[in-house]
């Protein structure tokens, strides 16, 4: 009987260790509050009290966002968009918390930008100033 006591408590003490990936933050909270962010590597939260809620990646990603507008001169144009982007590891806790849907906010700005500037341009003004748009 002690010695299945003593297999629970070590069970139970080892199921608080877990493995955070290298490019990646865990985000670990305490009955339903933030507590901390833990780092790649080995970390250790307190069963049953401490909660990993989410993961957040800080590896570069790519999101192609494909635009259809219409030019100056009344052409139909579809312009694909590359945004890259990445959570930093000093603004973790906003990518989580403030961020509901990153790439629909990204997707939304990029439409924006696009169906603001190009309206104005004529179709060979697009081919020239393609790689300028945003900062048009």
């Amino acid at each position: 009987m002690l010695l299945l006591i003593i297999i629970l408590v070590i069970a139970f003490i080892l199921s608080g260790f877990f493995v955070v990936q290298q490019q990646t933050n865990a985000i670990v909270e305490r009955f339903g509050k933030f507590n901390r962010i833990a780092k790649p590597g080995l970390n250790w939260r307190i069963p049953l009290v401490d909660q990993i809620v989410g993961r957040v990646n800080l590896r570069i990603q790519q999101l192609d966002v494909q635009v259809e507008t219409k030019t100056k001169d009344n052409v139909f144009v579809k312009i694909v968009v590359s945004v890259q982007y990445y959570a930093s590891p000093e603004n973790v806790y906003k990518a989580f918390y403030l961020l509901n849907n990153p790439e629909r906010q990204i997707t939304s700005f990029v439409f924006d930008v696009v169906r603001a500037r190009v309206p104005s341009l004529l179709l060979d003004e697009v081919f020239e100033k393609r790689t300028k748009l945003p900062t048009l």
